[in-house]
């Protein structure tokens, strides 16, 4: 059996959770030609499979933790055009719960349900659940291409019921969305005191830039987000992905986001404190930089770093620092392409660092954590239709 073989062979190994062998080796070749012929019948109805499983061997410090098969990603995704101009997109989540939020009335499961209508050329209108037209290149990536997010990311909601409205000049896209501020009520959401009252406008409001400049060399993804969490308490939003791409090869992405809470929407720092309430007036920072190389059509190469800052300026407790956490994270990886860029056979490190401020420790017992991860797996966005 050959290499490409060989790999195939251990998607479909992990794909089902290490628990069967493969019956016969995969023909690559009738595999592509099987995948190439999936065109499309007509534009009103495709289905997609979004999946990432992996290996992962685990370590704490220099401590083995463990080896397992999980699947990170499994997204079921319908989209189309039903008339020219008027399009549908439906995308679920099948690892998270079905139960319905008692204020858009749709699950967390649930990341899109939308219809957009183009009213002119260069102008579409969106409505219904969708993501939020925050900025970054991690937080716009399709989740399946993420390894490890980082914490601003994996803690912001980030699919929300609202409408969108996008007009394209040239290379340039500008955005302006209002959605719901939150999927649940506010006494759902947040642990507050009682004098705390939920706003009647309970609404996000975000502006976007997707920037294309110099040919395409620079790309930006930028927004700025003001969210009305409750009557008197609302989160400032900044969001700056910036995308260089150096020769043919190789591209560079920066991220920067801030996000000012009046309480803590993100949960890190109220979670630090485990006193039953919401902590309030809450800065998180976090800045990631990712390099990519592409050695040639089949072999990817990549290195990221992240760092990120938690503060609680609202912090009433003298014994604590405003000051609670700094985290660290670091990856490098390579990615193999076998017969199309939907399809990935993956092996990256990912290390993590939680430095806690010297008070946060003492009285709140909390210790530094340095975890490291190796991951061996797939990713394939599957065509089914």
């Amino acid at each position: 059996m050959n290499f490409k073989k060989t790999l195939i062979a251990l998607f479909a190994i992990i794909a089902i959770g290490g628990t069967a062998m493969a019956q016969n080796a995969l023909n690559l070749k009738a595999l592509e030609d099987k995948i190439a012929s999936l065109d499309q019948k007509n534009d009103a109805f495709n289905f997609y499979i979004n999946l990432q499983n992996s290996a992962n061997t685990y370590f704490n410090s220099d401590d083995y933790e463990g080896i397992d098969f999980k699947t990170n990603q499994l997204r079921l995704e319908m989209r189309g055009e039903i008339v020219k101009g008027v399009r549908y997109r439906v995308r679920q989540r099948m690892n998270r719960g079905t139960t319905a939020e008692n204020l858009d009335n749709l699950s967390t499961a649930t990341d899109i349900a939308s219809i957009s209508i183009d009213l002119a050329k260069n102008f579409t209108v969106t409505g219904g659940k969708q993501c939020t037209a925050f900025g970054g290149y991690e937080f716009d990536l399709n989740p399946i291409d993420v390894y490890q997010f980082s914490d601003m990311v994996d803690n912001i909601t980030c699919f929300l019921t609202g409408v969108d409205f996008a007009y394209q000049m040239d290379d340039q896209q500008f955005r302006f969305q209002i959605v719901n501020s939150r999927n649940s009520s506010l006494s759902d959401e947040y642990k507050t005191a009682n004098n705390v009252e939920s706003s009647k406008n309970a609404l996000g409001y975000t502006l976007n830039w997707n920037g294309n400049l110099f040919d395409g060399i620079v790309q930006t993804r930028w927004s700025y987000s003001l969210f009305q969490e409750t009557k008197e308490m609302s989160t400032n939003l900044i969001a700056l992905g910036t995308q260089v791409k150096l020769g043919k090869k190789a591209q560079i992405q920066f991220d920067w986001m801030n996000s000012n809470e009046d309480i803590d929407t993100k949960g890190i720092v109220s979670g630090m404190i485990n006193n039953g309430m919401s902590a309030t007036d809450v800065v998180y920072n976090s800045l990631i930089a990712k390099i990519d190389y592409r050695l040639n059509k089949k072999f990817n190469m990549f290195v990221k770093g992240m760092y990120e800052t938690a503060t609680n300026d609202g912090n009433k407790d003298e014994n604590l620092d405003d000051e609670f956490r700094k985290s660290y994270a670091y990856m490098a990886g390579v990615e193999f392409h076998p017969i199309a860029d939907d399809l990935k056979v993956f092996f990256t490190y990912t290390g993590r660092f939680f430095d806690y401020e010297s008070s946060i420790t003492e009285n709140l017992g909390i210790q530094d954590q340095h975890t490291n991860r190796l991951s061996l797996g797939l990713i394939y966005r599957l065509k089914m239709y």
